[in-house]
């Protein structure tokens, strides 16, 4: 029998429930109600932490049945947790004050926004815990270590000298940073000559926040002459976190303003499932480059180390690399293969990890496998089966957020078109469902832009084209539409340079294969414009930008 965990959050405590709770919902490892349950193929049903944990300490064995069992091999327990999910049970913070009952659904969301939650209190030399709601209250009313406005004028005079003498400091931390700056234009010139103009335009600015924070500089000092006048310059200094954000805004111009070449390789179209093309910026003209040794359609791409990785593709196991700081530019096919021939999948890499995620398995249909691609040759494998996804999904897209990856869309079992939104952890094989999309989307293009995700024409539940454009905030799930494309493109791929989107390729909703390119600017656009076309038609393609400058023919 496996030991009751004692160093991590379990189940459910039967006494949290409004109701009587079924038996069958009991986990027997914690003996709790199950949270998150997972199963064996004897359906065997525990809370996932607590299998996993028992997995880990005692054996890699059911508790129940003796059978083997693997983390990768538990399967959740889709009809459980649905009803369980259904149950009334209190807040967290019931001992705190909340008499909320909630559905377990809802509890997490309930837990992050509910009042009773503990703070403590920020006014220094208190440090109280606090419920959330009351915090405001207590620090503004109640809190002894309060600050109570003051209207001593020694004290205020004081006030405004020390924050005089912090403006002093910043305006030198800013002349520092303003030389640093200069001396990085002089070093990265020859590399930018084409936005030289812009980099002048830029210096100007600087120099000319320079010269406005010497006048204010200036106004305060006079400013201290009449202390009538205290509180209205202590507001002028507000001026200062503006100024701060110009500085900021110039740099993130430089930075934007210099552009990516673009990558485009394989695809499922007349004769390029071999062929490369390299867009470069500074001749305005897409290069046909080195042909792949092995057709690859509907496959996918990363960059590790330098090195661009094209992975599987429509019955085809192989991996080809080329590095893209080598000339000439000449592509490797990688010693080892995939077990399987793969199509619609993912890669992406995330904290120096490889992950595989879903697609087509030649001769199998569509997968739910997130499995570990190893590149390195640093452990005995190179490719590992980690976990399941809720469901299998083809045709997707997939972003790396900070440490974890959203997984947007795609086709899911019986060819059925989703909207979800999955938020999968690396670091803990599990999944967490987002916010939706608006409506169902499948072989979209996807990017990053901020904070956003961009997702971009693709197909609905309907099998209809679309040239929709719509961006999802990976913080709150919130949609926000942007004009529309020029044209309604379907298996298009895309990339973003400095803000500025790219969309290539794709078929028409009239299945037609296109090479049309067309671009919009992030925060600077109305409307679409064409791209120079590419010299193939193109859809099921990859794309990737890679540094820009370099000679690629």
């Amino acid at each position: 029998m496996a030991c009751r965990p004692n160093v991590y959050e379990s189940g459910y405590e039967e006494s949290r429930f409004n109701t009587v709770v079924d038996e069958n919902f009991y986990c027997s490892i914690c003996l709790n109600v199950m949270k998150d349950a997972r199963m064996c193929h004897n359906q065997h049903n525990f809370c996932r932490k607590c299998i996993e944990e028992h997995i880990r300490v005692n054996a890699q064995r059911c508790p129940q049945c003796q059978d083997d069992l693997t983390v990768a091999s538990l399967h959740p327990a889709r009809v459980i947790n649905k009803m369980i999910s259904k149950l009334k049970i209190n807040c967290d913070y019931a001992s705190r004050g909340c008499h909320e009952f909630i559905n377990v659904e809802d509890l997490e969301r309930h837990v992050e926004n509910c009042g009773f939650a503990p703070v403590l209190c920020s006014n220094e030399g208190c440090g109280l815990e606090i419920n959330k709601r009351d915090k405001i209250k207590h620090e503004t009313e109640l809190c002894e270590y309060r600050k109570i406005a003051s209207h001593d004028f020694r004290e205020i005079s004081e006030m405004f000298q020390r924050s005089f003498e912090d403006k002093m400091e910043m305006e030198m931390q800013m002349s520092n940073l303003s030389r640093k700056i200069d001396e990085k234009f002089i070093e990265v010139k020859e590399s930018v000559k084409p936005f030289t103009p812009q980099c002048t335009k830029i210096q100007k600015e600087i120099k000319d926040v320079q010269q406005n924070l010497s006048t204010v500089t200036q106004e305060i000092m006079e400013s201290r002459k009449e202390i009538k006048d205290v509180q209205q310059n202590l507001s002028a200094m507000n001026i200062i976190e503006p100024l701060v954000q110009t500085l900021t805004s110039s740099i993130e111009m430089v930075m934007n303003s210099v552009k990516c070449d673009i990558f485009i390789a394989g695809g499922h179209s007349r004769g390029s499932s071999k062929s490369v093309e390299i867009f470069s910026w500074k001749e305005k003209k897409w290069f046909n480059i080195a042909s792949m040794e092995n057709e690859h359609r509907w496959a996918s791409s990363f960059i590790y180390n330098d090195n661009l990785f094209v992975v599987g593709g429509y019955r085809c196991k192989s991996m080809e690399t080329l590095n893209i700081k080598q000339s000439p530019l000449t592509w490797k096919t990688f010693p080892a293969e995939l077990p399987y021939g793969c199509q619609g999948h993912q890669t992406v890499v995330c904290k120096q990890q490889i992950f595989h995620i879903g697609g087509d398995i030649h001769g199998k249909g569509t997968s739910d496998l997130i499995s570990e691609l190893n590149i390195t040759g640093t452990t005995s494998y190179v490719f590992k089966e980690l976990c399941h996804m809720p469901e299998p999904c083809l045709c997707h897209g997939a972003v790396v957020v900070d440490d974890k990856v959203l997984i947007f869309g795609g086709w899911g079992k019986n060819s059925k078109v989703l909207s979800s939104v999955l938020e999968f952890d690396p670091r803990t094989l599990t999944f967490k469902e987002m916010p939706p999309l608006p409506h169902p989307l499948t072989e979209m293009a996807t990017v990053q832009w901020r904070d956003q995700v961009v997702l971009l024409g693709g197909d609905d539940d309907k099998r209809e084209s679309l040239n929709s454009v719509i961006m999802y905030d990976i913080k709150t799930g919130k949609i926000t539409v942007l004009p529309s494309m020029l044209e309604k493109r379907s298996q298009c791929c895309a990339v973003i340079t400095g803000d500025t989107i790219v969309v290539m390729g794709g078929r028409n909703d009239k299945w037609e294969e296109l090479n049309s390119v067309e671009c919009f600017k992030m925060g600077n656009s109305s409307s679409w414009t064409y791209f120079p076309s590419m010299n193939k038609p193109r859809y099921g393609s990859m794309a990737k930008v890679v540094p820009f400058g370099q000679k690629y023919v």
